[in-house]
């Protein structure tokens, strides 16, 4: 499906998780008069590989210019070895992310790491990499200049908010990382899973504002002597899907390293928090 002139939406059956919910990756081929780019590769799957490759063919088998990895999970990068191999085009990621995407890939590696504001000219077509940690400490957001259309990964979901995991990101990263997007010229985001986003502005200014929302309502349950993730979490998150618990704990302990590290909140050696 095209989203934009020069631009095609893959998407490829269902994945279902553990907790019973269902996402299908999406991925991004991107063409210009020099050559082509896919974002990011789903899972590896045979189906998957033969879509991408069905679409390369269809097109003429152009020139692969890069193979680009929004992030280290593995819905975005199993792909990235097997479409390596099939068409030679290099894997490029955010150079923060390089070390942790080789040792999961366990072959062909990133061969170009990218920094902060790199481009990448396809022919009318230019790629701009945007560092924006959070998800991950080296998510990259990648912006094709000329139609504002802004690559998210998992930065920004089509339809939900996304994970930040203490174990892989950063609160405090995440909503700076959303603030630095703001005066990107993008019209249309295209998310790692999900539907466009048609008004990338009001978007983000709503992630930004939940997270913040979201930030003083743990103070206000501290304040009010909920001191341990569990008591929070009840509050929160009443009626949550089980399967969907641990997410949610691990979204407050994110909220909570943030509120650490702004020196509002203190963890005791018993684990419990307390405003300082």
């Amino acid at each position: 499906m095209e989203i934009a002139p020069g631009v095609e939406l893959i998407t490829v059956g269902e994945s279902e998780y553990m907790d019973g919910f269902t996402h299908t990756p999406n991925v991004y081929f991107v063409q210009g008069s020099q050559g082509v780019a896919f974002v990011d590769t789903a899972f590896g799957k045979d189906e998957e590989q033969q879509a991408y490759l069905e679409l390369w063919k269809s097109r003429g088998s152009p020139r692969v210019k890069a193979i680009i990895l929004t992030h280290r999970h593995g819905d975005h990068i199993g792909g990235a070895v097997r479409l390596h191999e099939s068409t030679g085009g290099p894997i490029h990621a955010g150079r923060v992310e390089v070390e942790a995407i080789d040792a999961e890939l366990k072959g062909a590696g990133v061969s170009v790491p990218v920094g902060d504001g790199a481009t990448l000219d396809l022919g009318g077509a230019t790629l701009e990499f945007i560092h924006t940690p959070g998800h991950t400490l080296g998510s990259t957001c990648i912006l094709l200049r000329e139609q504002g259309v802004l690559f998210t990964g998992d930065m920004i979901l089509g339809s939900s908010t996304t994970v930040i995991s203490p174990d892989h990101g950063d609160m405090a990263d995440y909503i700076e990382s959303m603030r630095k997007l703001l005066p990107y010229d993008a019209r249309l985001i295209a998310p790692g899973h999900g539907p466009m986003v048609h008004n990338p502005e009001a978007k983000i200014k709503e992630l930004i504002d939940h997270r913040l929302e979201r930030e003083e309502q743990i103070v206000a349950l501290l304040r009010d002597g909920n001191s341990t993730i569990d008591e929070m979490f009840s509050a929160i998150y009443p009626a949550l899907h089980a399967g969907l618990h641990n997410t949610a704990k691990s979204q407050i302990r994110a909220h909570l390293n943030k509120l650490e590290k702004d020196g509002r909140v203190e963890r005791s050696d018993g684990g419990d928090y307390a405003l300082r």
